[in-house]
């Protein structure tokens, strides 16, 4: 492979691994347990959400994914922003991504904004690229919770680890 041939092969993988990420993200906001599923690797998974939990099991993940988000009244949405992508090989790379997370959790009036960053390593399989392992590092949490009376009352405010489905 030339020069040029590897450094566009370099830039066609980068953005394939950032298309990944975005459809992950994508997938967990319109909770399409599938396409979740389709952003792994088949096999040697790890996934570390610290508070959350760590799976190397696919579908463990995906059970305690849905007992989170399964309610209408569970609505988020995932930003990934300024990813930094570097390859390894022609078949693996690591990835780093901060990530703001924002929630309504109509039922229980609570309102949550998240940030951290993930560290992530990928695989090529079968030509395609896939979440080998997920790393999110908490940041900051800040919660607020409706009262009685229609304000917003402070939950959480730093760097603590909560989720809303717990108020």
């Amino acid at each position: 492979m030339s020069n040029l041939e590897y450094r566009i092969q370099t830039l066609e993988d980068i953005e394939a691994i950032k298309q990944l990420k975005a459809r992950y993200w994508f997938a967990c906001d319109q909770r399409d347990v599938s396409a979740i599923k389709d952003c792994f690797a088949k096999h040697d998974i790890f996934i570390d959400f610290g508070f959350i939990g760590k799976f190397t099991d696919l579908n463990e993940f995906i059970a305690l994914f849905i007992e989170m988000t399964g309610k209408p009244s569970h609505i988020d949405l995932h930003h990934g922003l300024a990813p930094e992508i570097k390859l390894t090989d022609q078949h693996s790379a690591n990835g780093r991504w901060r990530m703001q997370f924002q929630l309504i959790e109509t039922e229980a009036q609570v309102t949550q904004f998240m940030g951290g960053y993930y560290l992530d390593s990928y695989c090529k399989q079968a030509n395609e690229w896939k979440i080998q392992t997920t790393q999110y590092n908490l940041t900051f949490n800040l919660m607020m919770q409706k009262d009685s009376i229609g304000a917003m009352k402070l939950i959480e405010m730093g760097a603590m680890s909560g989720l809303a489905i717990e108020v």
